[in-house]
């Protein structure tokens, strides 16, 4: 990372799939199956163009969940998540095409019940989704878990946070994206209610089509015959279509959580907020380099333990600057709040600490460095 750089490349790559996801993908599948439904073509074409779709939405998902639980790095930082994904090699496969086809069907359904909203009335899919958002963002805000980890601040950070909330949960209503139940996205619990509201929204929205349709041709000659004219689908039809994919979802969810390693089922039932995520870094770690995640995170999220971040700062600074971990990079380093640095050379210089093993450099230890083996100086120059 570069020191303007927000977050790493892997966070990039995701950003990118979840852009290509919310902006392409499942509007795509939402389009083709509107027209399916409103045309009436039921064609092999049609059907194998949007099944195909959903399959590569599905694919796209998974792999991103699948990349973030096998990242070394990640096991790591959080080997409480990351690590659900089995060590066999056709267990891991399975547990791919499990989630491939957990995103898929749920798009399928929700694509479906979506667009025979849109038949009805646009607005009641705009109230639906708006309402439903409305509700999560107002718990995020009740919780004090509104702010995203990226770390942007003041007016900005809020429209980011907003923004990557409302597309975070758009892409978990469509798609079940797994990765999402994290706790700095949607949370476990809350991840694993929205999935099974998510299905009950589905019925709902298949009620309310032949609901709808029945009440519009009243006295016009019956409601099956208005059904046949202005409706492209049997009742029968669309109730046994939701009810597979439903259940079809249902049965894959449950092979996952059955091959995925049980210790990590509870990832789904969590309350834990953003914030301790990131102040867990911190807390629960004796490691340099998993602390210093704490910092790289929004401030608002370690905001409670400021205190005890700078002092950890302060009292390693120096000694971190003669050792140069990996960590300690240009980017890492721009993000650590502005006089904290500062503050902590300041007092190794009134305490008289050097970088030559606590002691000051004398005239003739600089010479002897140009002559000798060498010596690294406060600038993070060796002169050989």
């Amino acid at each position: 990372m570069e020191e303007h750089h927000v977050f790493d490349a892997k966070t990039e790559l995701a950003a990118t799939k979840c852009g290509e996801m919310i902006c392409e993908s499942i509007p795509g599948c939402l389009l083709q199956m509107y027209v399916i439904l409103k045309v009436g073509d039921t064609s092999k074409r049609a059907v194998t163009s949007v099944v195909v779709s959903a399959l590569t939405t599905g694919f796209a998902s998974a792999t991103l969940s699948y990349d973030y639980d096998t990242d070394p790095v990640k096991k790591k930082l959080q080997p409480c998540f990351y690590g659900y994904i089995p060590d066999e090699g056709i267990a891991r496969s399975l547990l791919l095409v499990c989630m491939t086809l957990n995103s898929a069907l749920l798009l399928l359904v929700r694509a479906f019940s979506a667009a025979m909203l849109m038949l009805v009335n646009k607005r009641y899919l705009v109230a639906y989704m708006a309402g439903d958002m409305m509700l999560y963002l107002l718990q995020k805000v009740a919780r004090g878990d509104f702010h995203y980890w990226l770390p942007v601040d003041g007016a900005f950070g809020l429209f980011v946070s907003l923004l990557v909330r409302v597309i975070g949960k758009t892409i978990t209503d469509f798609t079940g994206l797994i990765q999402f139940r994290a706790d700095a996205e949607l949370g476990g619990l809350y991840w694993t209610v929205n999935m099974f509201l998510a299905l009950l929204a589905s019925w709902g929205s298949v009620f309310v089509y032949y609901a709808d349709a029945g009440e519009e041709v009243v006295g016009d000659g019956g409601k099956e015959a208005a059904l046949s004219a202005a409706f492209e689908i049997e009742e029968r039809v669309a109730w046994t279509l939701v009810g597979s994919l439903s259940g079809s979802w249902v049965v894959v969810f449950g092979v996952f959580l059955l091959l995925m390693k049980k210790e990590y089922r509870r990832t789904f039932f969590t309350t834990r907020k953003g914030k301790q995520w990131t102040m867990d870094f911190f807390l629960e770690s004796t490691e340099d380099a998993v602390k210093k995640v704490t910092i790289q995170h929004n401030k608002a999220h370690w905001w409670a333990i400021r205190s005890e971040l700078k002092a950890w700062v302060q009292a390693n600074w120096v000694r971190w600057e003669e050792e140069k971990p990996e960590w300690l990079t240009d980017s890492w380093r721009s993000q650590v709040p502005e006089g904290w640095i500062e503050d902590a050379t300041d007092r190794s210089r009134a305490r008289g600490e050097t970088r030559d093993k606590g002691r000051r450099r004398s005239s003739f230890d600089q010479i002897k460095g140009v002559f000798g083996k060498g010596r690294v100086y406060a600038d993070g120059v060796t002169v050989k």
